[in-house]
C-alpha cells in the first residue's frame, strides 16, 4: 500500500530579538483549525499571533456569504477589539444602545439603556453587523501573518489521535493527503466532520415550529412609531423581533408548528402575522428577501477527545432568541486558544482539557437554559421584564445576562495585548 503524502508546513522565520528563543519554541508547534467561520478565524488568529504555526482549513472556495448571525455582545466585542477589527466593525455596523419591549395590548412596556452596563464593561452596547462582513476582516489579519496558512477548497476527511499529536486527512483539488499537527480544533459547524471523526455524538433536538427571517429596506420605525433598533413584540403566542441593521431591518417571526413552511413564506401569511402583532399596520413593508430555518438544541457530550477539540456550532446549538450562540462560540475560541497557548508554554495539556470542559459547562448550564427560557413562557418573560424595570440592581443583573457578561466575566474589560 502506498503511504499517503504528509504535507509539511515549513517553519517561518521570526525576527531576532530578546524573545527570539521563545518564538522559536512556539513556531515548532503546529495547530490545525477546521472551519473558517467567525469562530475558526478567531481561534486561528489568536493562535497565530501567539507565534504558533497555524493551518486553517475551509472546504468552501471562499468565506461563507450566507446571512447568519448579526448581533455582537460586549464580551465578543472585547475579543474582536483585541484582534484589531472592532474599529472597522463600528464603522460598518450599527451600534445599539437600547432594548425595547412591547405588547400589542400595552404598546411599549419598557426600554433599557445599555449604557447602564458602563459600570461592568468597557463595551456598554451591542453591535449589529452581518457576520459575513466580519469574517473578511479576520481573514485579512490572519493572512498577513507569515506563520499562518489558509487553505480554501480543502475539506477534512478524517482525523485521528497519534502519540503526541494528531493526523488530519484532507482532500483538495490535488487529491488526498495527511497533515500532522500537535492539535486539531474543529470549528466546522453543526454538521462537523471533526466531531464525527472524534467519535463525539450528535443528537440535536429541534425546537417546535420554525423561524422566518424577513428583510426589508423600509424604515420600520416610521411604520411602527418609536421602534428601537432592537425591539421585542409579543401578543399571546405570537411574537416578533425587530433588528435594525446598517442597510435594512430584520423581522424575525416564529412560525407555529401547524403552519406549512411554504405558506409561511408568502406575503399573505407574513402580513397576517404582522397585523396580529401590529393591528393598524397599513400594509406589508417592501420585502428584500425572506428565508425560513429550524432552530435546534444541542450540547456535545464532550468538547474534546485526545488532542482533538471542538468549539462553536460543532459543540452547541441554541434558540436564536437573544443572538447568543455565535457569541458563545467566539468565547469558546478565545478560551480554548488561550489555554492551548498556555499548554504549549507549560507543557501541560490538562490546562487545555480543563478549558474545554469549562466551556461545556457554560453551554449546558448557562447558554441552553437561558435561550430555552426566552421562548418557553412569553407571559412570564414579559412579567419579568416589567418587574426589573423598576429596580436598578435587578436591571443591571438582567442586562449582564442579556449581554452574556455573566457567562464570560473575564471578557468584560479590554484585554491585554497577549494571551
Amino acid at each position: 500500500m502506498t503511504a499517503r503524502k504528509v504535507l509539511c508546513i515549513i517553519p517561518n522565520t521570526f525576527q531576532r530579538g530578546p524573545a527570539a528563543a521563545w518564538k522559536a519554541h512556539m513556531q515548532n508547534h503546529h495547530v490545525i483549525v477546521a472551519g473558517a467561520g467567525p469562530v475558526g478565524l478567531t481561534a486561528a488568529l489568536l493562535l497565530a499571533r501567539a507565534g504558533l504555526r497555524v493551518t486553517l482549513l475551509e472546504k468552501r472556495a471562499t468565506l461563507n456569504q450566507a446571512s447568519k448571525a448579526s448581533t455582537f455582545h460586549a464580551p465578543t466585542l472585547a475579543v474582536l477589539d483585541h484582534l484589531g477589527v472592532l474599529q472597522a466593525m463600528r464603522e460598518q455596523g450599527l451600534q445599539v444602545d437600547h432594548i425595547q419591549y412591547r405588547t400589542t395590548e400595552l404598546g411599549i412596556i419598557g426600554e433599557i439603556a445599555l449604557r447602564e452596563l458602563e459600570a461592568v464593561t468597557d463595551y456598554p452596547f451591542r453591535l449589529h453587523l452581518e457576520q459575513s462582513r466580519v469574517t473578511p476582516m479576520l481573514l485579512a489579519q490572519l493572512q498577513a501573518l507569515p506563520n499562518a496558512q489558509v487553505c480554501f477548497e480543502t475539506g477534512l476527511v478524517d482525523a485521528r489521535n497519534v502519540p503526541g499529536g494528531v493526523v488530519v486527512t484532507v482532500q483538495d483539488a490535488a487529491g488526498t493527503r495527511d497533515i500532522a499537527a500537535d492539535y486539531l480544533l474543529g470549528t466546522d459547524g453543526a454538521h462537523s466532520q471533526v466531531r464525527q471523526a472524534a467519535g463525539i455524538a450528535f443528537d440535536a433536538q429541534p425546537y417546535p415550529g420554525a423561524v422566518l427571517r424577513v428583510l426589508t429596506d423600509e424604515s420600520l420605525d416610521r411604520l411602527i412609531p418609536g421602534l428601537r433598533p432592537i425591539s421585542y413584540l409579543v401578543n399571546g403566542a405570537a411574537s416578533a423581533s425587530f433588528l435594525r441593521m446598517p442597510d435594512c431591518w430584520r423581522i424575525i417571526l416564529r412560525v407555529p408548528a401547524e403552519v406549512a413552511l411554504e405558506r409561511a413564506q408568502t406575503s399573505g401569511w407574513v402580513l397576517g402575522r404582522l397585523r396580529q402583532l401590529v393591528p393598524d399596520l397599513a400594509g406589508l413593508p417592501n420585502i428584500l428577501g425572506m428565508d425560513v430555518y429550524s432552530a435546534s438544541r444541542y450540547a456535545a457530550p464532550a468538547f474534546r477527545n485526545g488532542r482533538i477539540y471542538l468549539a462553536g456550532d460543532a459543540t452547541h446549538l441554541s434558540n436564536t432568541r437573544g443572538g447568543m450562540n455565535m457569541n458563545c462560540g467566539i468565547h469558546d475560541a478565545y478560551a480554548i486558544a488561550g489555554a492551548m497557548v498556555r499548554a504549549f508554554r507549560e507543557n501541560d495539556q490538562t490546562l487545555l482539557d480543563a478549558a474545554a470542559d469549562a466551556r461545556r459547562d457554560v453551554a449546558t448550564q448557562q447558554l441552553l437554559p437561558r435561550t430555552d427560557a426566552m421562548v418557553s413562557a412569553q407571559v412570564s418573560w414579559l412579567e419579568n421584564v416589567q418587574r426589573i424595570l423598576a429596580d436598578p440592581q435587578e436591571r443591571l443583573a438582567f442586562l449582564r445576562r442579556t449581554a452574556m457578561l455573566d457567562m464570560a466575566p473575564e471578557l468584560a474589560r479590554r484585554l491585554p495585548a497577549t494571551l
